[in-house]
């Protein structure tokens, strides 16, 4: 159940108020849409800031998500998107042929009304309702596309391996205890996905033995300590690297406006966890899959395609395991829809969703090269998607 908008427009009042006497104090606040798990606010500023800025973004946290007030959700987040955000702060941009990719400035963080002032991304759009446009395919052409992809891979290995250096060594302490969003991040889909699978018997019948292995490895995996999951490819991750957290341009043609300097932000940190950094890979490479697998989407295809060169070098072991994660990925698609609402989708299309998952899923446990390279997944093999 969903706050009353009388609810909502009493939050926005409370945060007016609150920073009021702050150089954050703001004429107006308008409530955005977008987002289900926080309230987020649109301030425009009493006095603009230094820089010029006259608008700032205010997300605003409960112990439940926007959404629906009976889904409970631990209040620590705002705290580690905090020290993600601060940290974050001194990490460079990435950038290649024109596009730069960071996060956005963290600006004040109030912790009595657990409220976040952030530099405010205007004239962006997050990549999933580009992908989900009429004009996706104008939008995002095969060579931006590629290139987006080239710039989120470069920007994630090189995070990767920042968040793993010895000077982020106080950040690392503080992000192992994200233990409620890494239990979420279990549940909604290595706790989730054998479930779904046993709804489609044909699949599941074949593949069952696989398919719990993979639940059980996965279970203990989140189930250990940081020191026991010690290992080059365990650090911080991001937690919920897919498209919609990616805000590009909103504009008809980003090729056209290439000849000048393109920002990308990576947004939501809230997520962020000690976990596999084959899980960052595979949630995105899973989520652009969706959209090609539903929508028919080249554009997908050709992101996946330059986020892995993007990426760089993988050894077969994190190859496999980012596969078998976007095959999660692709079959909790099941769980992520709205609940309530009917199918709108052929019931061919969503059988050979999970079909492909599961595929994905158990090539990947039974390190099978030959078939990926065969697949949509090649890349992650031969670098030929």
């Amino acid at each position: 159940m969903s706050l009353q908008q009388v609810e909502k427009d009493q939050i926005g009042l409370d945060i007016a108020k609150e920073l009021f006497q702050t150089q954050y104090a703001c004429s107006s606040l308008s409530l955005l849409s977008g987002g289900s798990a926080n309230f987020l606010f649109r301030g425009i500023l009493a006095q603009p800031l230094q820089d010029g800025r006259k608008t700032v973004i205010i997300k605003h946290f409960k112990e439940f998500i926007s959404a629906n007030r009976n889904f409970h959700l631990d209040i620590s987040r705002c705290l580690f998107e905090e020290a993600m955000l601060k940290a974050l702060d001194t990490f460079p941009s990435t950038t290649i042929d024109n596009l730069c990719l960071r996060t956005p400035h963290l600006y004040l963080f109030d912790g009595k009304i657990n409220t976040q002032v952030l530099e405010d991304l205007s004239g962006t759009i997050d990549m999933t309702k580009v992908l989900k446009s009429p004009t996706a395919l104008s939008v995002l052409p095969q060579s931006i596309s590629t290139t987006i992809g080239r710039v989120l891979g470069t920007w994630l290995r090189s995070f990767h391996s920042w968040a793993s250096e010895p000077a982020q060594a106080d950040l690392q302490r503080v992000m192992v205890d994200n233990k409620p969003m890494r239990q979420i991040r279990y549940a909604v889909s290595y706790g989730a996905f054998t479930e779904i699978v046993r709804k489609f018997p044909e699949v599941w019948e074949r593949n069952k033995t696989a398919l719990e292995e993979v639940r059980d490895m996965a279970t203990v995996e989140y189930a250990k300590t940081t020191e026991e999951n010690a290992g080059e490819d365990w650090g911080i991750i991001h937690g919920d690297f897919w498209s919609g957290n990616v805000m590009i341009p909103n504009t008809p043609s980003l090729e056209k406006q290439q000849s000048k300097e393109i920002n990308i932000f990576i947004i939501d940190w809230e997520l962020a966890q000690f976990g596999r950094r084959e899980y960052d890979l595979g949630q995105m490479i899973g989520d652009l899959y969706e959209r090609k697998h539903f929508m028919e989407i080249e554009s997908s295809l050709w992101l996946i395609q330059g986020f892995v060169v993007g990426y760089g070098a993988l050894s077969d072991e994190m190859a496999f395991r980012i596969a078998i994660h976007a095959g999660v990925h692709l079959i909790c698609w099941y769980i992520r829809r709205d609940p309530t609402a009917p199918f709108t989708e052929p019931p061919k299309q969503i059988q050979d969703a999970i079909r492909i998952g599961t595929n994905f899923i158990v090539k990947g446990w039974e390190r099978d090269r030959t078939w990926f390279e065969g697949s949509d997944l090649a890349c992650l093999f031969n670098r030929k998607c």
